[in-house]
């Protein structure tokens, strides 16, 4: 039978019978077989699919692909290694060679009991960090175990190389590289780096010792350890030795650059041309580059830019970055802003509009008025990192503009693209449409990877380079660079990284793997306070790093000249080093005084990798107001998520504000099963506020509880949590006073009750906000509802347009949102029916973007009502009111069928607006509305009057006589009181 081997160690790898397979194209599929390989018990799908597919449209059918995917990999004849029914999956490790296990079935049976040769040949085998590359840290329950396991996976590590290097202490440069690999897992740790820096001494490596010495002095200052003498005295020798030599070898020649010309993709820069042709012509064409990490995509979407500008195209490009794929819109907001800050500004600036439909329609008429007067190429690369919002964005532009001369290159992937389900979507959408070109590139021909390593390095032996790269344009250009300055034989771009980086002495070093961490956003700056060097040094470092082509200076700035020689320099970063600078560089982006808010996802990035569990929290709820901003809802969602599973191994008082947070973001982006239990713990967690004296979150505890009964129709409840919200900050600073009572002033203007307590606080805290220079969008919101509830409604427009442009600057999508659908309201009962459609139109735009809720079936039943004043038809309003009636909105269901029941009466209609009258007042009456009660009994009473239905009539006439002292609007009342004078 064949031997099945997995190794977890370094790059995950099957192999049978020794020869490796092809690895399926996903890193969550090898994530989930880590998983299963490592815990031979069986897992319900439920828990996998919540493990690793949190986003996907079909979890369950990612799952499914996957262990397809295993199977073909894992399974023997006769011998299903993934067994899996309807509800579980479970891996069969039996007679499968595990090399984690193989480890730690070693380190337990005791590293003592055997011999150095097997020590040593496990020591080879066992090498790499688990999982490298598969933290997938956006997956908070998978990230934890990797942490856990490679933690557990390290020490195991440890403890072989320390016996080895115990065993061998007579033998120096035998034990060197177990000793240099041993300091490379444990860093901080001083006697081990002592004990290195011996074996360099006693091996005649002492340029190397002294490296170390000055390596170890730095790394115990970064987490804050005061250093012994240890370090010294292994280096200079005991208290009264004499002082050693320290000799000063020359550095190593640094590999040439040689620019050449594309070679071997002649068939794919064809298909651009006839791309770029085309859509000279005015059609649209969108191609997309996929292919294995350096096989030329990069190279050839610059080609693609050379085409398009020699076609006369304005080219604008950008790429996606790991790290970013959290910012909304990035890939083109960094397109805009590299070509002409001020295309950015006209599409995304503070003071342009930011309802998404309205961006991506900002950005469709970008393209129109650019391919208007010549083509217009987009250059985006890297797209399996790519954020939802741009990848949403682009769908849409290329959909608006199929007759524009619009081509878009996009460059990902191919094992990446496919874990990125908003790209799918948009990539889907986009061959639906018959708008996406596909070229896959596969491994350069032979006589062009010979032409391409010659032009590098014209003595090699390109025949025996080109063997070694496999095709892989990438590693044959930096093979033949290798070659060309006398350096060793290598057999992976990683080995040849190492081998420059091993040319650096210990500044350059540092500052080389800071910029790995950094990337893409790397920074002098950044580089000067992270490594506690001035800027001179810096510079001689970057400069030396730039000399061994692991840097390139731009104008922007130092960036890597591919992002995997970026990833093989970090890569060679010890993991528990790692977390450190991960953390440092988070704690640097918290401290900024007024931190950009794009750095957002970059320090929600770097504070979960750098496993600080507040930051990582914070910086998921900075990353998720960004979102909800640019409305990527789902991206939000996700980090609300994420940073909720952060927070539960916080302490009590530091975790109730940030869940709290947390909360408010994903019921803003996501509609809720089941609202009564989310507002009872929004109730509970603002009690625990209130424990640990945090008004502020108290504040916004009871106000997220408020919002979700007023929602839902269960009035009573939002009132008094409402005002225990504005109770709790009467204590706290005035910037929580001003909220609390804002917010409470609005709530009870909503739901008509308490007015004139609602108009006590409105004033108290406008008086307040105006001393302090602290607005508030709450403020003029209720301000604006009281004054058209007592029909002054020139003041409320005023107000209520102060509102919404507060709201929109504030990011307050919900706040903007109803603002604007008074606005629209009172348009319409001034009758100015064409601005009431026009905001309608911007309303409904808002309303599809929030989370899925009532606001965008009644924006569209809005919209419906004014067209149905306008126009005299009623089908729009017709077809849009049984969404609003499935969203179970009572209030905005009330509201919008006792007006249409007005206009049925006035067009004629009695029958429909006795028909919607009790609709409305069964609504309204349970929800205790009166002025939508009010309105139910004029529209009920005209029917029943038009109909001959005198007894109707006279029960109607008498309801209404009762209601006369019912807080109902100003404005309902003066008709109530028309119809009774023109009776008279």
């Amino acid at each position: 039978m064949a031997t099945l081997e997995l190794r977890f160690l370094g790059d995950v790898a099957v192999l049978h019978d020794g020869t490796p397979l092809a690895l399926p194209p996903s890193r969550k599929t090898r994530a989930l077989l880590a998983y299963l390989a490592l815990q031979p018990r069986r897992f319900r799908r439920e828990h996998l699919c919540e493990l690793l597919w949190e986003v996907p449209d079909d979890p369950r059918g990612a799952l499914r692909w996957s262990l397809s995917k295993l199977r073909r990999l894992v399974d023997e004849p006769g011998r299903p290694r993934i067994q899996a029914d309807r509800l579980g999956v479970r891996f069969d490790p039996a007679g499968v060679r595990i090399d984690v296990t193989e480890l730690h079935e070693l380190i337990a049976a005791g590293p003592d009991t055997a011999s150095v040769e097997t020590l040593e040949s496990a020591a080879t085998r066992l090498g790499g960090h688990f999982l490298e590359g598969l933290e997938l840290t956006e997956l908070h329950a998978f990230h934890a175990w990797c942490v856990a396991e490679r933690e557990r996976t390290t020490l195991a590590q440890a403890t072989l190389l320390q016996a080895l290097v115990q065993r061998l202490e007579g033998e120096p440069a035998r034990a060197l590289p177990y000793a240099q690999a041993l300091t490379g897992l444990l860093p901080y740790d001083e006697n081990l780096r002592a004990a290195l820096i011996r074996l360099l001494v006693a091996a005649g490596h002492a340029e190397e010792a002294e490296q170390q010495y000055r390596l170890g002095r730095r790394l115990l200052a970064e987490i804050g350890a005061p250093p012994s003498e240890r370090l010294y005295h292994a280096w200079r020798g005991p208290p009264g030795a004499a002082a050693r030599p320290v000799p000063r070898a020359p550095a190593p020649p640094a590999p040439p650059r040689v620019a050449g010309a594309l070679v071997g993709r002649e068939a794919e820069l064809a298909t651009l041309r006839q791309a770029a042709t085309a859509a000279a012509g005015g059609r649209a064409q969108v191609v997309l580059l996929c292919g294995e990490p350096g096989i030329g995509k990069s190279r050839l979407l610059a080609e693609g830019g050379a085409l398009a500008r020699e076609a006369g195209a304005r080219v604008l490009s950008a790429a996606a970055f790991e790290a970013e794929a959290l910012r909304p819109y990035a890939l083109w907001l960094d397109a805009l802003r590299a070509e002409d800050c001020a295309l950015a500004e006209a599409v995304f600036g503070e003071e342009a509009a930011r309802e998404r439909q309205r961006l991506f329609a900002g950005l469709a008429d970008l393209v129109a008025r650019e391919t208007a007067a010549r083509p217009l190429a987009l250059l985006f690369d890297d797209l399996q990192w790519c954020d939802e919002s741009s990848a949403a964005a682009l769908h849409y532009v290329a959909r608006m503009s199929r007759g524009c001369s619009l081509l878009a290159v996009l460059a990902g992937r191919a094992d990446e693209l496919r874990d990125n389900a908003a790209v799918q979507r948009a990539l889907r959408g986009l061959r639906r449409e018959g708008l996406l070109t596909e070229l896959r590139l596969g491994p350069l021909p032979k006589p062009a990877l010979q032409a391409l390593i010659h032009a590098h390095a014209p003595t090699a032996d390109s025949g025996r380079l080109g063997h070694q790269c496999r095709g892989n344009p990438l590693l044959a250009i930096e093979l033949a660079r290798a070659e060309a300055a006398g350096g060793r034989v290598a057999e992976s771009l990683e080995e040849l990284v190492a081998e420059r980086a091993a040319r650096l002495d210990v500044e350059a070093g540092e500052v080389l793997q800071w910029a790995a961490v950094l990337a893409p956003r790397i920074s002098l700056g950044a580089l000067a306070d992270l490594t506690r060097m001035d800027g001179d040094r810096v510079g001689v470092a970057l400069e030396a790093a730039e000399a061994q082509a692991l840097l390139e200076t731009t104008e922007h700035g130092p960036h890597f000249p591919h992002e995997l020689i970026a990833r093989a320099v970090y890569q060679r970063i010890p993991p528990a080093r790692r977390r450190v600078m991960h953390r440092r560089v988070a704690e640097r982006l918290a401290a900024g005084e007024a931190p950009d808010r794009e750095l957002a996802a970059d320090l929600a990035h770097h504070a979960a990798l750098g496993g600080d569990p507040a930051l990582a929290a914070r910086g998921m709820v900075a990353a998720g107001r960004l979102c909800l901003r640019f409305f990527a809802n789902e991206d939000a969602a996700s980090l609300a998520r994420s940073g909720l599973q952060w927070v539960t191994a916080l302490p009590e008082a530091e975790r109730v504000g940030l869940e709290l947070e947390l909360r408010d973001i994903l019921y803003s982006a996501v509609p809720i099963t089941d609202w009564e239990r989310a507002a009872a713990e929004c109730v509970a967690l603002a009690e625990r506020a209130l424990d640990h004296g945090a008004a502020a979150h108290a504040r916004l505890g009871y106000h997220m509880a408020s919002y979700l009964r007023w929602a839902h129709g269960q009035w009573s409840g939002a009132r008094e949590e409402s005002l225990q919200a504005e109770r709790v900050t009467r204590g706290a600073g005035e910037a929580e006073q001003i909220a609390g009572m804002a917010e409470a002033a609005r709530c009870l203007a909503m739901l008509e009750r308490d007015l004139g307590r609602a108009e006590a606080l409105a004033l108290e805290a406008q008086a307040l906000a105006s001393r302090r220079g602290i607005p508030h969008h709450a403020i003029p919101a209720a301000l604006g509802m009281l004054r058209f509830h007592e029909n002054r409604l020139d003041e409320a427009e005023e107000r209520l347009q102060e509102a919404r442009a507060l709201s929109k600057a504030a990011g307050d999508r919900m706040s903007e949102f109803q603002a604007n659908e008074y606005l629209v309201m009172i348009d319409f009962e001034r009758g100015r029916l064409e601005d009431a459609c026009r905001r309608c139109t911007e309303l409904v735009a808002i309303g599809e973007r929030l989370r899925e809720g009532s606001e965008a079936p009644y924006a569209r039943v809005l919209q419906g009502l004014c067209r149905y004043a306008r126009e005299d038809d009623p089908g729009e309003l017709d077809r849009a009111l049984p969404a609003l009636r499935e969203a179970d909105a009572r209030h905005r269901l009330a509201c919008a069928l006792s007006r249409a029941a007005l206009l049925d009466l006035e067009r004629g209609r009695p029958e429909r607006a006795r028909e919607r009258a009790h609709e409305a007042l069964e609504h309204a009456e349970a929800l205790e509305r009166a002025t939508e009660t009010l309105l139910a009994r004029l529209a009920l009473a005209g029917a029943c009057e038009a109909l001959g239905d005198a007894a109707g009539y006279a029960r109607q006439q008498a309801a209404i006589e009762r209601l006369a002292d019912a807080p109902a609007a100003a404005w309902a009342r003066a008709r109530a009181a028309a119809r009774r004078a023109a009776e008279a």
